[in-house]
């Protein structure tokens, strides 16, 4: 078992810079990986086994050799993802399910009906250009372009992301990284993994509006990033209203969110994607991870 640690951020602009260029100013030393196309596929049961127990289940095509993943829900700290993930050879793309370690499954987990109740349920299919980065705190972390679609059935949405994934190090090193990244490109913070995405596609479950949850610093930072998706697709004017609300109220518990200017919904896209508003949602989830 790996334990994944990650932030991913969401692309502003079609045309990518030259991150080569990018990533010899923030690395001490940088190994660019040749591209890849990976052709993932998502496997589930018509219950939704895998999605009640938080966990989700994958094989994944990359150069020619197949790979099987089972991923478990872990924690997500504002917009850290913590994750602990299997990953095992597979001989084909459907799933080996007796091949994972017996601890992972619940106790009296019936292996054999549950793999007789696979399906394929949407897939992630995209090309990844990556680079091996080497901090001057010797600390390692990959750096990820994915660019492709989430497909079910007729369905599609655009995958259009850029990952940094802790290899070696500190999660502060990540954050650093991250922090100094959205200081020089326009990006947003992610807070939806592509796995969450199919979901949604296959279920047919769009973001729809929702109140703020002001239970705690971070029921607000999940509620501010939730609805800074949905405005960008629906400009409901009440979602609006909850971004105001949640940035109020992280106003009072964060100085960083408390010295961003006053947001105008006309201009949402450039708020959000505004080195301010991204360090401070950085600045909050890494306190969120330190306490």
């Amino acid at each position: 078992m790996a334990m994944e640690a990650e932030l991913k951020f969401l692309l502003i602009q079609s045309d990518v810079p030259a991150l080569d260029r990018l990533w010899q100013q923030l690395a001490v030393r940088v190994q660019k990986h040749d591209s890849v196309q990976l052709l993932n596929a998502y496997y589930e049961t018509d219950d939704l086994w895998f999605r009640r127990f938080d966990a989700g289940l994958r094989t994944r095509l990359k150069n020619g050799q197949f790979e099987q993943t089972i991923k478990l829900s872990g924690q997500q700290h504002g917009g850290l993802h913590l994750r602990p993930e299997y990953n095992l050879p597979c001989a084909s793309v459907w799933p080996e399910l007796s091949a994972f370690p017996a601890e992972l499954w619940p106790e009296g987990t019936d292996l054999a009906e549950l793999q007789a109740r696979l399906k394929q349920l949407f897939r992630t299919d995209f090309v990844r250009q990556s680079w091996l980065l080497t901090l001057a705190d010797g600390s390692t972390i990959e750096a990820v372009l994915d660019r492709g679609a989430v497909v079910s059935g007729e369905q599609s949405e655009a995958i259009a992301e850029l990952e940094l994934e802790l290899q070696q190090g500190e999660v502060s090193a990540l954050f650093e990284l991250s922090r100094q990244l959205v200081q020089l490109l326009p990006l947003r913070l992610g807070w939806q993994s592509k796995a969450e995405r199919g979901y949604r596609l296959v279920q047919k479950q769009p973001l729809v509006f929702m109140p703020a949850d002001h239970s705690s610093t971070a029921a607000l930072l999940k509620s501010l990033q939730y609805h800074e998706s949905y405005f960008l697709r629906s400009q409901d004017p009440a979602s609006w209203q909850v971004i105001s609300e949640c940035l109020t109220a992280l106003a009072a518990v964060s100085a960083d969110f408390a010295a961003l200017p006053q947001p105008d919904a006309a201009q949402a896209l450039s708020f959000f994607s505004s080195a301010a508003y991204n360090c401070a949602l950085l600045n909050c989830s890494e306190s969120l991870f330190s306490a």
